[in-house]
């Protein structure tokens, strides 16, 4: 997955914390990484989450067509593992200047 991807995810991990359904807007995520909210590239960062099974669209055409998805528990697990070893680099670093 690129870079780009993952972030986007991790935004909507963010996005459904303390909600009681998971869903998730993405045209906030992609503004939150500086991608054009309307452009090509992220339609590209869209289909990428959708093809690895971390999102999922709706059946109604107009929720998606509104940018709304939904965020899988696969979606769910991708996005905590990635914090955690974000973390765990942190971490690591922040040992390694105190030393």
């Amino acid at each position: 997955m690129s870079d780009k991807a993952l972030r986007m995810l991790k935004h909507m991990r963010r996005q459904i914390l303390g909600q009681p359904f998971p869903y998730v807007e993405v045209r906030a995520a992609a503004i939150s990484i500086g991608v054009n909210p309307g452009g090509s590239e992220r339609d590209g960062l869209v289909d990428e989450l959708l093809r690895a099974g971390y999102i999922q669209s709706y059946d109604s055409p107009s929720l998606t067509a509104h940018g709304l998805y939904r965020l899988t528990n696969s979606g769910i697990s991708a996005a905590d593992e990635a914090a955690l070893v974000e973390a765990r680099r942190r971490a690591r670093l922040t040992d390694e200047r105190e030393r």
